[in-house]
């Protein structure tokens, strides 16, 4: 059995625990023969949920089934009319023609729930011979997720709905790298064989270097001035 489950783009990123959960979830319920679910998504709350099927029912669905992608469908089952059983349920039926006759092959039950849509596919006419899910897609089936996934975000854009809440992904500090501070060891130091450079011999002689003051003070600043002889 091949199982084909995709995700949207969000802020929130998909751990693979919940990958192989929603795979396990459709295997289960492809195996018990309720029916695959096809399409996803959760709101913040939807204030009226009678309203909200309508709007899919009389305003989406009918657009959507005149679309140039499903009614190029000539060949095989397609999608051709929706119905409304229940308040809060929609479905569209999937027709095929066998022996001249019209019979119903399959079908896709959208569910609006207080704050959630779901789409699953599910069985034709179990006395026509089509009582049991079909493992493979319905021919238009893509079409109508993707523009299912469209609606729910025009249905947040109408007030039909309201925008979900992010949740906040917690941040974890990250500690700085702790770098350690490398000593530079030369070669000379490395190998054991460093030799200091010498320092310069200090002069043994001298009055300032034996720290002698002077005998005797210097007159500083007294500048002779010359003689001037007077010429007669």
């Amino acid at each position: 059995l091949d199982v084909s489950i995709s995700s949207q783009r969000g802020t929130d990123p998909i751990a693979s625990e919940i990958w192989e959960e929603e795979f396990a979830r459709v295997q289960e319920m492809l195996a018990s023969g309720k029916g695959a679910q096809l399409f996803s998504t959760e709101f913040g709350n939807i204030p009226d949920v009678p309203r909200f099927a309508d709007w899919l029912a009389t305003k989406w669905a009918p657009t959507v089934l005149r679309t140039y992608d499903i009614a190029a469908i000539r060949v095989g089952a397609r999608p051709v009319y929706v119905t409304q059983p229940e308040p809060d349920t929609i479905e569209i039926i999937w027709q095929q023609l066998v022996n001249f006759e019209s019979v119903v092959v399959g079908k896709m039950t959208i569910q609006v729930l207080e704050k959630g849509l779901i789409a699953l596919r599910g069985p034709g006419n179990s006395e026509q011979g089509y009582g049991e899910i079909s493992r493979k897609p319905l021919a238009g089936e893509d079409v109508l997720v993707r523009r299912l996934a469209e609606a729910a975000s025009q249905a947040i854009e109408k007030g039909l709905a309201d925008k979900p809440k992010t949740k906040k992904v917690e941040e974890v500090p990250i500690a700085p790298p702790v770098v350690q501070e490398t000593r530079v060891v030369s070669s000379l130091q490395s190998s054991g064989t460093l030799v200091e450079p010498p320092k310069p011999a200090a002069a043994a002689t001298g009055p300032r270097q034996a720290g002698v003051r002077r005998s005797k003070e210097r007159t500083r600043g007294n500048r002779r001035k010359p003689r001037q002889e007077n010429q007669e």
